[in-house]
Formats: structure tokens, C-alpha cells, sequence
């Protein structure tokens, strides 16, 4: 790199010639770079966490990260057989049964569409995932008897249900002659779960997998083997092979990606969306980098006169202003990745503290008009969004954004540097 072009570069980044702490055209370039790149960051970062942690409460609580279906009759002790072999493969570190169907919750408070799960009771002493992505708010998890029931905090909300309240579900099954009997079950609620996402909180009423079997009896109810292994996001085409080769007959085997297929292109649609909006605003505060450039280079007609006049090479010349805009757009580009990864990190502090703020200053006001009922302001509703929203930094994602940045800075200083290169001398000193 030519030293000469460097030294010069520095000076007019940082106007030195003029006892200034740094050139407006340049400062004014690096700010709106930095706002840009801001939201462009907490967009990114968010939705990432949004969509993983969505994605996490459905295939560890819901989905599984493998399910089998059975297309054919088979005996008990086969069926025995087959889930004994599953648990023995070194990739699989769980394996469930489930049956599952829709079901009409009620009381005397109201009532609640649900998808009924039929579960062992096993499965929240032994899945690590099930466990920790659906919690027991309140009692415990206990499916020991056939009319224990485990429900969604929404659920229980909405039926006014608490522990040891009991409440009936509305199943039934459609005859070949098409008659529809109903069937009504009695469960009492033995633990308030909450997995952090209310869409699943209010669907779900778990019950154990026997009294399932017997009170779910429709054509649209299913029973399936769920299996959990190692590494659910990497390459599942190898374990299930080796799942194939166990499974006896006609099975079905579906991973999460199939399963959740539809709403994972749905929040990719809406995280690209979002991300092009950014991205675009970015692209526009880069671009102030090519009228900074040219204002620069209005400011310094006169030195770039007596430069081509002293001999300067427009090689060094034009390398100045290209290195100048490069080091707005790392300036800009750096400040806004910090501010906006701090922003990410802090989150859901920083969203918590804003909604109290605003909820204070709400009740305030509506105290000082005399107004007893406000509306509570919630930024991310729960009803939508996670409770809490997981954010990862992804240090690599961060140097491709930097990069690109700088990459896109230089490439906009082109337009100020061919001016710079025309300008001649005399015109210059005639000028001045």
C-alpha cells in the first residue's frame, strides 16, 4: 500500500489541515452508516433468536426431531421390539410413544378447542429438551392415573382452572354409516405447564398415553413413535437410514423439517423480508459516502492543484480518497455492529424497561386526568412472540456484514475519485 496515499487518506478522514477533530462530509457518512447498521444488526440477531427458539419449543415439546408412523397392523411384542432396537442406535438418545387428536376442553367457565396428547409418563423425567422447553408453572407433572391431565397456562386461564379442578373433554368417532357418538372424559388438572409461547400453551391438553388410545378414536387421530437424537439441525439423512433398516414393514419416517416444513417458510419469508428493508437503508447511508466524497473533494480543489502541480501521481491521488472512504465506512459500519450487537445482547432487558417505562409514564397521565383504567403496553404481545427471545452472536456473520460494508464504501468513493483525477491544475489556479 503506497505510505504516501495512506498518510494523506488519514488527514483528510480526520481534516487535520484545518484544526478540526474530523471532516463533516466524513462525519456525517460514518453516522448514518452506524444508524443504518443498527436496527440492520437487532433485526438480524432477533428474528435468528425468534425463529430458534420457536422452532426449539416445537420440535423438542411437540414434533420431536423424528417421527415414525405405522402403516400396518403389528403385535404389541413387535412393536416393543422395534422401540428396544431404536433406543439402542448411537445417534437416537430418546425414544416416545404418542397419540394424539382434537378434543373440546370444558367447564362451566367455558370452553377451549385442544389438540389432546396422550404421553408417557416417562418422557419429562427422561427428555433433557421436553423438559426444559415446557415448564411446570404449577403442581407437577403427574400422568400416573388416567384422568390426571396436565394444560397450557393460557388454557387454565381461559377455563378459570386450577390445581385439583376438574374439567371434561369432548371427544368422539365417526361410524362407517357416518353417525357421529360422542364420548365425554373426566380429567382433573394435576400440573399448569408453560413452554414460553403462548400458540403452543393454549393448544395442548397432556393426559396419559393409555386413556388416549381409548377416548381418541377417530379417523383423525394418530399414534406415532417420537424419537430424539443428537444433533437435531445437521444432516438427519444418515441416522434415518439407519432408522429405515430397523423398522419392520410399511413405516413412515419424517423429520421436524417436513413436519414444521410450512412454518419455517413462512418466518424464513418474513426474516428475508425484514433483513431486504434493512439492508436497503444501509445501501442508502453507503451511498453518502459518494456525495461525502465529492464535497471532499470540492473542499480540496485547491490542494489537489498544487498536488498535480508538485507531481503527485493520480494513482496516489485517487488512492487517498478511495482509502478515506473505506475508513468511514469501517468507522460507521464498526459503531453500529457494536451498538447494535449490545442492543441484541440486551434485549429483552432493555425491551422490559422500555414497556415499564412507558406503562409509568401511561398511568401516570392517565392518573393526572383522572382516568382509574389504561391499557397496558406490551412491545413484543406474548401472544405472538417468544416470552423471552434467545439471541446468539454470530461473530462471522458480523465480519461478512463489515466487510461487505467497507467492500460497498469503496466502491462508491469511484464516482469523487474520477472527478478528483479530472481536475487540472491551471483551472484549479486560475481559480484560487
Amino acid at each position: 500500500m503506497n505510505i504516501l496515499a495512506l498518510n494523506m487518506a488519514f488527514k483528510l478522514y480526520t481534516n487535520r489541515q484545518r484544526g478540526k477533530k474530523a471532516s463533516r462530509p466524513v462525519l456525517g457518512s460514518i453516522l448514518g452508516i452506524a444508524l443504518s447498521m443498527v436496527p440492520l444488526v437487532v433485526v438480524l440477531f432477533m428474528s435468528d433468536g425468534m425463529i430458534r427458539g420457536i422452532t426449539d419449543r416445537f420440535i423438542e415439546t411437540g414434533t420431536y426431531h423424528i417421527q415414525l408412523r405405522n402403516f400396518q397392523t403389528i403385535q404389541k411384542d413387535e412393536k416393543q421390539r422395534v422401540i428396544d432396537e431404536l433406543k439402542e442406535l448411537a445417534e437416537v438418545n430418546a425414544v416416545f410413544r404418542e397419540h394424539r387428536g382434537m378434543g373440546m376442553a370444558y367447564t362451566l367457565e367455558g370452553q377451549s378447542a385442544v389438540t389432546v396428547r396422550g404421553l408417557e409418563q416417562d418422557i419429562y423425567n427422561y427428555d433433557e429438551g421436553f423438559k426444559r422447553y415446557l415448564s411446570i408453572n404449577e403442581g407437577s407433572f403427574d400422568l400416573s392415573r388416567d384422568n390426571f391431565a396436565i394444560i397450557g397456562g393460557e388454557t387454565a386461564r381461559k377455563l378459570n382452572l386450577s390445581i385439583g379442578d376438574e374439567f371434561r373433554i369432548l371427544t368422539g368417532k365417526t361410524l362407517t354409516t357416518g353417525k357421529y357418538i360422542p364420548k365425554i372424559s373426566r380429567f382433573i388438572v394435576k400440573g399448569i405447564f408453560s413452554t414460553g409461547y403462548q400458540d403452543l400453551d393454549k393448544m395442548w391438553v397432556l393426559i396419559p398415553y393409555e386413556r388416549a388410545v381409548k377416548i381418541l378414536q377417530d379417523s383423525e387421530a394418530m399414534t406415532f413413535t417420537g424419537l430424539k437424537i443428537d444433533d437435531p439441525y445437521g444432516d438427519l439423512s444418515t441416522v434415518m437410514k439407519n432408522i429405515k433398516d430397523i423398522l419392520p414393514g410399511r413405516w413412515g419416517i419424517y423429520s421436524w423439517k417436513t413436519l414444521n416444513r410450512s412454518q419455517q417458510s413462512n418466518f424464513q419469508t418474513t426474516r428475508s423480508l425484514l433483513v431486504f428493508i434493512m439492508v436497503l437503508i444501509v445501501l442508502v447511508a453507503v451511498m453518502n459516502i459518494s456525495s461525502s466524497m465529492v464535497m471532499l473533494v470540492m473542499e480540496n480543489e485547491q490542494s489537489i492543484g498544487i498536488q498535480k502541480c508538485m507531481g503527485l501521481s493520480p494513482r496516489t491521488l485517487s488512492s487517498q480518497y478511495v482509502i478515506t472512504a473505506a475508513m468511514a465506512g469501517a468507522s460507521g459500519s464498526l459503531i453500529g455492529i457494536l451498538g447494535g450487537s449490545f442492543i441484541s445482547v440486551y434485549l429483552n432487558e432493555i425491551v422490559g424497561s422500555v414497556e415499564a417505562l412507558l406503562n409509568g409514564a401511561i398511568f401516570l397521565l392517565s392518573s393526572l386526568w383522572g382516568h382509574s383504567a389504561y391499557s397496558h403496553v406490551e412491545l413484543l404481545n406474548s401472544a405472538y412472540y417468544l416470552n423471552e427471545i434467545p439471541v446468539e452472536i454470530r461473530i462471522d456473520l458480523l465480519l461478512i456484514i463489515f466487510l461487505l460494508t467497507v467492500l460497498l464504501s469503496i466502491v462508491a468513493s469511484f464516482v469523487p475519485v474520477r472527478k478528483a483525477g479530472s481536475i487540472k491544475p491551471l483551472d484549479i489556479l486560475r481559480k484560487h
